[in-house]
C-alpha cells in the first residue's frame, strides 16, 4: 500500500512540476520569472523602461511629421511633398496628389494606418516603371536631401509616393499615439525664437507644464540652458539633446524646453495601461508558477525516495526479502534500449495524437508544442520509472549484475569456448565466433550511419533485424551451451558420488568381512563331528569367499568407470600375455570340460598396452567361459592383426550354456549375467571391469551374440614398428 501511495504521489508531483513550467513558459514570456520577483512594480521594470523610451524617441517623429503634414494643427493636402526634375520640367508633387497616384496604383492605409498594396489599382507596375520616370531633387520628410550626381534621385512616380505613404502612415500612428489627454504619457517640446519672439509648442496636453509632468511619478526634463538632462528614468535615447536640436526650426538664436510626464497611476487606457495590467498578472503567475514548481520538486525528490525505499519490499515487518517480478529477469541493458526506444516511438506518435484530437475538439495552436512536448515527456517518465526501479530491485537483491546482458554475453563465449574447444582448437573456435560476430556489428553499424546520413527507413530496418538475430543466435547458442555443461557437470557429480559410495561401503565392508573370513577358517580347522556342522562351514566359507571377490570386483569397477586409474602404456606382445593365460586357466577349462582351440600368428604380436589391466581383462573373459560356457564344447581363442587400422584383436568364441536372451550391450553393464541369476557364482562385474579398462587403454570392447554363439572382442592399438622389429 505504501508503494502504491508513494507512485500515485510521486506522479501527481510531476504533473504539478509540469503545470508549474507551463505557468511560468507562459506567465513569464516577455521576462524570466526571477526578473519580476526582484521587480514588483511595473515602472522599476525593463520593460516600463523600453516603453517609456520608446515614446520619447516617438515625440521626435510627431514634431517632424507634423510640421511637413500639418498646417494649423491640421492635415494639409495641398502641401508640396516633393519636387522633380521629369523631362526637362521641374515638377511639385502635392501630399494629395501622391495619395492618389498610389490608390491607382493599388497602394492605400488600412484601419490600422498601415500601408498595404492589395488595392485594384488602374496603373500597373510595369506602366510605372516605364512611362512615369523622375528625378526626385527634393523630399519635405529628407529636409537635407540633396541629388549628388545626375542619376542620383531617379526612380519612378510610383515608388516616391509608396515612400511618402510610408511617412504618412507613420504621421498617423504618432498621432494615435499622442491624442491628447487619452494616456498616460504626456509631453511638450517648446521652441523660443530670441530674435522675433516667435515660439512652436508641440505638445499632446499643453495644460501641463513641467512642474505637473515631475508629480506624475516618472519624468524627464531638458533646455537649452544646460547639457545636463533631469529624469528618473534609468534609460534615456542617447541622442535626445541631439534630436532636440535638430528639430529646432529657429536655428541657432534660438532655446527650446522639453518635457515629459508618465503617470504611473495609469488610470487612463492606453500601452503603458496595458503592460501594467500584464506585468502585474505575469508577476502573479510567476510567483504561483515558482512556488509550485519548489513545492513540486521537493515532492518528486521525497517520493522518488520512498519509492527506492520501499522497491522490493513485500510491505511485512518480519519480510526483508527482496521481492523481484517477472520483469526484471530482463537484462537492464535491453530496458534501457527499450525506454530509448519506446522515447522516440512517444516524440513521433504524440504529435499525431494532437492532430487528431485537434480535428474533435478544435484548434489549439498556442498551447501545441508544450502539450506535445509535456505528453511525451509524461509518458517518457512513467516509462523510465518502470525501467529504473526494476534496475533498484536487483540491485538490493544483488541480482544486478547476475541479470546483467554483459555477464550472459561474456558467459555465453566462456561457454562457447569451453564446449567448442572439446571438437576444435581454441584458435578454430576464436575465429568461427569472432569472424561472423565482427562481420554483423560492422554491418550494423554501417546500416545505423546510413540511416542517419541518407535518413533511409529501410537500412535503419534491416540494421535492427540483423541485430536481433545475432543477438537471438548467440543467445540460443548460451543456452545451448549451458545446458550442456550442466548436463555433464550433473553427470560427472554423478558419476563421482557413485564411485565415492561403492569406494566407501567397500572399504567399510573389508574389515568385517575379513574377520568373518578368518574366523570361518578357524572353526574349519576344529573337528566337529556333527556332519551338518561342517556343511554350514563350507557354505560359510564359500559366501563370505564370494562376498570378498564381489567387494573387491566393486572398488575395481568403480575406478575403473570413472578413469581413477593409472595406466602405464608399454610395449606388450599380444600372442605372450594370451598364451600365459591359457596356460594358468588349464586347470579350471578341463575341470569345466572345455577344450581351448587357440589360434595364433607364428610371430610376435607387439601392442601398446598396460600389461596389468590387460592381463586383468583376459582373466575376466577366461573366467566368463568357465562359468557360462556349455560343457564338452569347445572354446576359440584368435588373435589377428589389422595393418591397415594399425591394430591387434583378441577374440574369444564359445557356446552359452544357457539361453542368450539379452543384448550384448546390456552384458556389459554392471551387475548382469547371463542368465540373470543371482544365486550363481560370480558378481556380475567381470565384464564391465574388462570394457572399462580396455577404453582407458585406448582400445575397443566387442561382444557380439548369435543365437547361443557369444564372441567377445578386445581391439588394441598396435606398437610402433620399431617394436614389431626388435622383437
Amino acid at each position: 500500500m505504501k508503494k502504491i501511495i508513494a507512485t500515485i504521489l510521486n506522479i501527481c508531483m510531476v504533473v504539478l512540476c509540469l503545470g508549474s513550467l507551463a505557468i511560468l513558459q507562459f506567465g513569464s514570456s516577455q521576462g524570466n520569472a526571477i526578473s519580476y520577483l526582484t521587480q514588483p512594480d511595473y515602472e522599476d521594470s525593463p520593460q516600463f523602461e523600453a516603453l517609456a523610451s520608446g515614446s520619447i524617441t516617438d515625440i521626435f517623429d510627431y514634431v517632424e511629421l507634423t510640421s511637413i503634414f500639418e498646417k494649423d494643427g491640421r492635415l494639409n493636402l495641398s502641401t508640396i511633398i516633393a519636387q522633380a526634375d521629369q523631362d526637362g520640367s521641374s515638377v511639385s508633387y502635392s501630399l494629395d496628389y501622391l495619395i492618389q497616384y498610389a490608390r491607382s496604383m493599388g497602394f492605400y492605409l488600412n484601419d490600422k494606418n498601415n500601408l498595404v498594396s492589395n488595392g485594384v489599382g488602374t496603373v500597373t507596375k510595369e506602366d510605372d516603371e516605364l512611362n512615369h520616370k523622375i528625378r526626385v531633387t527634393y523630399r519635405a520628410y529628407m529636409p537635407d536631401y540633396k541629388p549628388a550626381s545626375p542619376t542620383d534621385g531617379q526612380m519612378s512616380l510610383g515608388t516616391l509616393a509608396k515612400e511618402a505613404l510610408g511617412y504618412l502612415s507613420r504621421y498617423y500612428a504618432v498621432k494615435s499615439e499622442f491624442r491628447s489627454g487619452e494616456g498616460n504619457f504626456y509631453f511638450n517640446v517648446t521652441y523660443l525664437d530670441n530674435t522675433s519672439g516667435e515660439s512652436t509648442i508641440y505638445s499632446n496636453y499643453p495644460a501641463f507644464d513641467s512642474d505637473a509632468m515631475r508629480a506624475m511619478g516618472k519624468y524627464v526634463y531638458a533646455d537649452s540652458d544646460s547639457l545636463e538632462v533631469s529624469t528618473n528614468l534609468r534609460s534615456l535615447p542617447q541622442d535626445l539633446v541631439t534630436l532636440l536640436q535638430a528639430r529646432n526650426p529657429y536655428g541657432r538664436n534660438s532655446q527650446y524646453h522639453f518635457s515629459v510626464g508618465i503617470d504611473c497611476s495609469f488610470k487612463n487606457k492606453d500601452q503603458f495601461q496595458v503592460e501594467a495590467s500584464d506585468y502585474d498578472n505575469r508577476r502573479r503567475d510567476s510567483i504561483v508558477g515558482l512556488t509550485l514548481l519548489v513545492v513540486s520538486s521537493v515532492g518528486i525528490v521525497i517520493t522518488l525516495c520512498l519509492m527506492v525505499l520501499f522497491s522490493g519490499h513485500s510491505g511485512k515487518k518480519d519480510d526483508t526479502k527482496i521481492h523481484l517480478l517477472y520483469m526484471d529477469r530482463f537484462p537492464p541493458e535491453l530496458l534501457v534500449a527499450l525506454f530509448l526506444l519506446l522515447s522516440w516511438v512517444y516524440d513521433s506518435v504524440t504529435p499525431v495524437f494532437l492532430d487528431s484530437l485537434s480535428m474533435v475538439i478544435g484548434s489549439f495552436d498556442e498551447w501545441y508544442d508544450t502539450i506535445s512536448t509535456y505528453a511525451s515527456f509524461l509518458l517518457k517518465y512513467l516509462t523510465f520509472l518502470v525501467m529504473f526501479f526494476s534496475i533498484v530491485r536487483n540491485y538490493k537483491a544483488d541480482e544486478l549484475w547476475q541479470v546483467s546482458l554483459i555477464k550472459r554475453i561474456g558467459d555465453l563465449i566462456g561457454h562457447y569456448f569451453q564446449i567448442a574447444e572439446q571438437t576444435a582448437s581454441r584458435f578454430v573456435t576464436t575465429v568461427l565466433f569472432v569472424i561472423p560476430n565482427a562481420a554483423a556489428c560492422l554491418m550494423v553499424i554501417a546500416m545505423f550511419v546510413h540511416f542517419y546520413r541518407a535518413k533511409s527507413l529501410y537500412a535503419f530496418l534491416f540494421a535492427i533485424v540483423t541485430l536481433i538475430i545475432v543477438i537471438s543466435i548467440d543467445f540460443y547458442t548460451w543456452r545451448i551451451s549451458t545446458g550442456l555443461t550442466k548436463a555433464v557437470n550433473e553427470q560427472v557429480k554423478s558419476e563421482r558420488l557413485k564411485a565415492d559410495l561403492i569406494t566407501n561401503v567397500s572399504h567399510d565392508l573389508k574389515t568385517p568381512l575379513t574377520s568373518i573370513i578368518s574366523y570361518v577358517d578357524l572353526m574349519k580347522r576344529e573337528n566337529f563331528d556333527n556332519p551338518r556342522v561342517q556343511e554350514y562351514l563350507e557354505v560359510l566359507d564359500q559366501k563370505s569367499t564370494r562376498l570378498k571377490t564381489l567387494t573387491e570386483d566393486l572398488v575395481e569397477a568403480s575406478k575403473a568407470s570413472s578413469g581413477n586409474v593409472n595406466i602405464d602404456f608399454q610395449d606388450i606382445d599380444y600372442r605372450e600375455i594370451v598364451e600365459q593365460a591359457l596356460g594358468e586357466f588349464e586347470d579350471k577349462t578341463e575341470a569345466a570340460h572345455l577344450t581351448m582351440v587357440p589360434s595364433f600368428p607364428d610371430h610376435p604380436v607387439m601392442i601398446r598396452a598396460d600389461g596389468r589391466h590387460l592381463w586383468r581383462v583376459i582373466e575376466n573373459l577366461l573366467n566368463n567361459c568357465c562359468k557360462y560356457a556349455l560343457r564338452d564344447s569347445r572354446v576359440y581363442v584368435d588373435i589377428v592383426e589389422d595393418p591397415e587400422k594399425k591394430t591387434a584383436t583378441c577374440t574369444i568364441k564359445n557356446i552359452s550354456s544357457r539361453p542368450l536372451n539379452i543384448s550384448p550391450e546390456e552384458l556389459t553393464e554392471r551387475f548382469v549375467r547371463g542368465d540373470v541369476s543371482r544365486t550363481t557364482e560370480g558378481s556380475g562385474l567381470g565384464l564391465s571391469i574388462a570394457k572399462s579398462l580396455t577404453k582407458l587403454m585406448d582400445g575397443d570392447f566387442i561382444i557380439s551374440i548369435d543365437g547361443d554363439l557369444y564372441k567377445a572382442s578386445v581391439v588394441l592399438k598396435a606398437a610402433v614398428k620399431e617394436a614389431n622389429d626388435k622383437s
